[in-house]
């Protein structure tokens, strides 16, 4: 599990992608993302949430966000906005 505190900002998101990519590369088959100790986000930071959800497709388990109410919840939901949910990772 991957747990993002405060502010999900382009720094941040580079981090939560560089904890992502080596979980991933020690074969894990399943990604959590927790984002319950939010504080705040910006689109750069929410924009890594999507790219987590590509590095997390290929896992037998998937990737998992953990939310609750709050700005995690919201990062979560502005990072999905404009994806289409429907079409298939590569």
């Amino acid at each position: 599990m991957i747990a993002v505190e405060g502010n999900l900002n382009l720094t941040t998101g580079e981090a939560l992608l560089s904890a992502a990519s080596a979980a991933v590369g020690t074969g894990t088959t399943r990604l959590d993302i927790d984002l319950r100790a939010l504080d705040d986000f910006n689109d750069e930071g929410a924009s890594a949430l999507v790219s987590c959800r590509e590095l997390g497709a290929h896992l037998a388990e998937g990737l998992h966000y953990r939310t609750g109410r709050g700005p995690g919840r919201e990062a979560l939901l502005a990072a999905y906005t404009d994806i289409d949910l429907d079409s298939d990772v590569d």
